[in-house]
């Protein structure tokens, strides 16, 4: 499969009002995708604004909603998280980044080599380092990127289960460097990834096909010397709630975060052009500037949860803000109500099948 990552918004507090910004994964199946791409290219001639790249903050509401109609016609799915930047201004912000850093040093101990403390305590100051609306950013794009891959290993294993055997990244870069965008990946991305599935491993639904994601899970039982020791260290250092029994498994984060990753521009990639107005259609309407029935089709990509896809972070998480505005929470039940069921019905096609 092929997940497209972009963010819309520019995650800074604003200036008196609520100000939703969001990070969205488009799930592109890989039988589909160049069909979707040729049907995209088509539908993009067939508009009045002629470009090579085609913003999503700048398409009318028949326009979003016609990719919308498409994407899901070529069983795409999609993830987001938002943010009410309102909530965070640069206190909290700060008070949460020094948090995530310290945890990253929080269980070394004297037993740990040298060189794995120094590159733990270089990561640490590299958060601290970072620009508050990058930190922002890249923690929602975590938690997103995390929580999708429950949704998108589980969707799939029932429907195309062959595309669990790829995960493709690509990631809208913008104007960063790509050093800087794999620093931020392997800095935070890799050792949240490989921790939270040890910790909490992605759930299984009996009947489904899990066999093509074998290539990317870590058993304790069966990985080489270099890695049992790894997952040992994982599964004394880790904090649980309840005592550890039997092996550990997790995911192979590096294998599946960074075999196939790319930080490319968006005005030459289709599929982060696509991502990019999924993700501005979606930011509109949570802010009130796009009427529904340009984003109201999007609920044929979203996928029914129990939890809202909003985030607070440190203090903000624990005041006493309302978590969502009226105009926002209005979207999300819309959404919510009108989204995909996980588990399909037996008697009822299977989208993205030809």
């Amino acid at each position: 499969m092929n997940i497209f990552i972009d963010e819309a918004g520019p995650f800074i507090p604003p200036q008196g009002k609520r100000r939703y910004s969001l990070v969205l994964a488009l799930v592109v199946p890989d039988a589909t995708q160049a069909e979707l791409f040729y049907q995209f290219l088509r539908l993009r001639d067939s508009w009045p604004q002629q470009a090579i790249e085609v913003k999503g903050s700048k398409l009318n509401e028949d326009q979003a909603a016609q990719v919308m109609e498409l994407l899901a016609a070529h069983g795409a799915i999609a993830e987001y998280y938002a943010i009410d930047m309102a909530l965070h201004p640069a206190e909290v912000i700060n008070e949460f980044k020094e948090r995530q850093a310290g945890a990253i040093t929080a269980n070394l101990t004297s037993e740990h080599a040298e060189a794995v403390a120094r590159r733990l305590h270089e990561d640490a100051e590299k958060i601290r380092n970072l620009a508050n609306p990058l930190f922002v950013q890249a923690f929602v794009t975590i938690q997103l990127t995390l929580d999708m891959i429950d949704v998108a290993i589980n969707y799939h294993a029932q429907r195309l289960p062959e595309e669990l055997g790829r995960f493709a990244w690509m990631i809208d870069r913008k104007d960063r460097t790509v050093t800087e965008m794999e620093q931020l990946w392997s800095t935070l991305m890799l050792p949240m990834g490989e921790s939270r599935s040890a910790l909490h491993p992605y759930a299984r639904v009996e009947g489904f096909d899990y066999s093509h994601f074998a290539k990317y899970e870590l058993d304790e039982t069966t990985a080489d010397e270099k890695m049992k020791r790894h997952l040992k260290w994982m599964r004394e250092t880790l904090p649980s709630s309840k005592p550890r029994t039997g092996p550990l498994r997790c995911i192979d984060a590096k294998r599946l975060w960074t075999e196939e990753r790319a930080f490319e521009d968006s005005a030459s990639n289709l599929g982060l052009q696509l991502a990019d107005i999924a993700a501005s259609t979606l930011c509109r309407a949570l802010n009130g500037n796009l009427q529904q029935k340009g984003w109201q089709p999007i609920a044929k990509l979203l996928i029914r949860k129990k939890t809202a896809p909003f985030l607070q972070l440190g203090k903000a998480a624990a005041g006493q803000h309302p978590p969502l505005d009226p105009r926002a929470a209005s979207v999300w039940r819309t959404l919510d109500a009108k989204s995909q069921a996980m588990v399909v019905e037996t008697d009822q096609p299977v989208k993205g099948t030809q």
